[in-house]
């Protein structure tokens, strides 16, 4: 469903860009973007699509595919001190023990910070490997949740090649498109508007 929707939507951008009076009244408040037929890889609308620039948690797409390559959805991860982090948080705590399907609903559903660093112990490492392997040629990772960094930045592009890879794995697919979910004494909330819409 949430591939069908996508597709849908890069078709209507693609059909406005085709008309000259609407493409050229597109204005984007964003410093950067850029908009792709996730089929084709064809740019249908780019400003600053280059530029180096600061990726916060879109970072925990990179972490959620890399995850999801070399590790088991039941696979477990003992939660210690140093998986604590500032920002969001799908509140772990140091001593429990999670599934790694319970940590990628908190990484993708409650951003959380928590989950990103608790994911890179069964996980850590490859992801600018995956980068490359991708083609994100102007993309440098740091950390696994985009807290600012030095040597930890990306461009709208190359986040415009990560969005679709992403979307082919049905597991992202399918924790992205939930609305909420509750496993044990914890339930997390998307925060995506689009989900809730029409």
């Amino acid at each position: 469903m949430w591939a069908k929707m996508l597709r849908a939507l890069l078709r209507l951008c693609l059909l406005l860009c085709m008309l000259p009076a609407v493409a050229e009244a597109v204005e984007v408040s964003a410093t950067a973007a850029v908009l792709l037929d996730a089929d084709t890889g064809q740019v249908l609308y780019e400003k600053n699509g280059d530029e180096q620039m600061l990726i916060a948690s879109t970072t925990k797409i990179m972490t959620a595919l890399v995850v999801l390559e070399q590790a088991g959805l039941d696979d477990t991860v003992t939660v210690t001190r140093d998986h604590m982090a500032e920002g969001s948080s799908m509140y772990l705590k140091p001593g429990e023990t999670v599934r790694v399907e319970e940590l990628l609903y908190g990484l993708l559903l409650c951003s959380g910070n928590d989950a990103a660093l608790a994911l890179t112990a069964c996980a850590g490492g490859p992801m600018n490997e995956k980068a490359a392997a991708l083609g994100m040629t102007r993309t440098s990772f740091a950390n696994p949740n985009g807290l600012d960094a030095e040597g930890h930045y990306s461009t709208a592009r190359d986040m415009a090649v990560l969005a679709p890879a992403a979307m082919e794995e049905p597991t992202f697919r399918r924790i992205c498109s939930s609305r909420s979910v509750t496993i044990g004494q914890r339930t997390m909330e998307n925060h995506n508007r689009l989900l809730r819409q029409g």
